[in-house]
């Protein structure tokens, strides 16, 4: 009861009491982690408690008993989509500034408690700190989210620098009401119209070049509930650029289209420790096409997006047009469309068309490419008609189920079992 008298104290007009004793020099952890300049990289340093009877967020310095170095209002998930409750670890997806695909709307300074929960700002309806929305300001301390837990803008920043993976958060579900408290806290923070966006000198973390390892890949609006649903399905060497780094799931922005949502790790090639370098090339200054001949009456081969990099690889043996590449596709290309440019260097995975082919079962009488392979211990496993996560089931395979493989398909296996052919994910099998 001392510390939080104490605490309270010490709150100025934006509610919030933060007192890091001597900040770590600024470090970007290395790995499949999200890439922010942290001022402090021990996990252990700080405990962050959600209190959500209360709707109050406290980190603590040295543990639950330690003292408080930040405490204010925030807002938990409503009762149709309630944040969960226990003791978790910060995941390591972050974001500085983001956008919701299921939701249409931004917030700032994202940090991963678990799944799909994460600790940001209130919202905003563009990326100007002017479109801050002025209900979600107003609810804090409701619990009107969709799950994730909102906080003023400049708690979320201190969370998102000083919070990295690992931090022991707890979601408090049985706390006790204490509305004296709560008045406190809501008496000292700032009317909409009055309350000032933080400011930031750091630049915003690195966006990492990717590219998808294999076909038919499901782009996703989320990767935790049953809500989330496929918004495009991706192809081999489909660049990207990762906003959200995960060992298991990574937000993506698709280069081409824009489209943004959440893929699986295990289809990105990606090398987030690495410098993003660039090359001089050649860039499409707006949507254009390659061409089977060098003239606009033939064939259009595949369409260019505006700002997507094009391989120039000659001269098209006509005024006005080059000789080139585009996502694997080769033909002609109009000059007027295309100009040099400095442009990123994507990783690239060799042997994948541009275009999905399925692979052909051998022919009559030829040996399957590998037989004696089943369905893993353990495991029942979907047998299903395409190469993808979310393609019809044929059947449901269990332990044991002897299967012929016929051909590969990125990380799925064309097979046929009982005389019945289909695709079988490379981690339900053994050989």
């Amino acid at each position: 009861m001392k510390r939080r008298l104490l605490a309270l104290a010490l709150l100025f007009s934006l509610a919030v009491a933060v007192f890091p004793a001597g900040a770590a020099q600024a470090t970007v952890l290395n790995g499949m982690v999200s890439k922010v300049d942290y001022e402090n990289t021990d996990p252990n340093r700080y405990y962050i408690e959600l209190d959500l009877v209360n709707q109050i967020i406290t980190v603590y310095e040295g543990g639950p008993a330690g003292v408080i170095v930040l405490q204010s209002l925030l807002s938990s998930g409503n009762e149709e989509n309630p944040s969960g409750s226990g003791t978790y670890r910060l995941g390591p997806l972050k974001e500085r500034f983001g956008y919701f695909v299921a939701f249409g709307q931004y917030a700032q300074y994202w940090t991963q408690v678990v799944r799909g929960v994460y600790i940001h700002s209130v919202m905003y309806d563009s990326r100007k700190l002017s479109s801050m929305s002025r209900p979600a300001y107003n609810n804090l301390g409701k619990a009107v989210s969709h799950g994730c837990i909102r906080v003023l803008p400049h708690v979320a920043q201190w969370v998102f620098y000083n919070c990295p993976p690992g931090t022991v958060c707890k979601l408090n579900t049985k706390a006790v009401p204490n509305p004296d408290l709560v008045k406190s806290i809501k008496a000292g923070i700032p009317s909409f119209s009055s309350y000032a966006q933080p400011s930031d000198a750091k630049p915003d973390p690195v966006e990492i070049p990717a590219v998808i390892r294999t076909n038919s890949v499901p782009l996703r609006t989320g990767f935790s509930t049953v809500k989330d649903t496929t918004v495009a399905t991706l192809s081999a060497n489909d660049r990207v650029m990762l906003l959200q780094l995960a060992d298991d799931w990574c937000k993506v922005r698709v280069v081409a289209s824009g489209k943004l949502g959440y893929v699986k790790t295990q289809y990105l090639l990606a090398y987030p420790d690495e410098p993003v370098t660039m090359h001089e090339g050649y860039k499409a200054t707006s949507k254009t096409y390659v061409y089977e001949k060098a003239n606009t009456d033939a064939k259009r081969l595949v369409t260019i997006p505006k700002g997507s990099e094009v391989t120039v690889t000659g001269d098209g043996g006509k005024k006005g047009w080059y000789a080139g590449t585009f996502n694997g596709v080769t033909g002609y290309v109009r000059a007027k469309y295309v100009q040099g440019a400095s442009v990123m260097v994507f990783p690239y995975v060799e042997g994948f068309s541009a275009v999905p082919v399925a692979p052909a079962a051998p022919a009559p009488g030829a040996e399957a490419t590998a037989t004696g392979a089943r369905v893993k211990d353990g495991r029942t496993v979907n047998f299903r008609a395409a190469a993808s996560p979310d393609a019809p089931v044929i059947a449901v395979l269990s332990a044991g189920t002897p299967v012929t493989v016929l051909s590969m398909d990125g990380n799925w296996y064309y097979c046929a079992v009982n005389g019945v052919n289909g695709y079988l994910h490379y981690d339900g099998l053994v050989f």
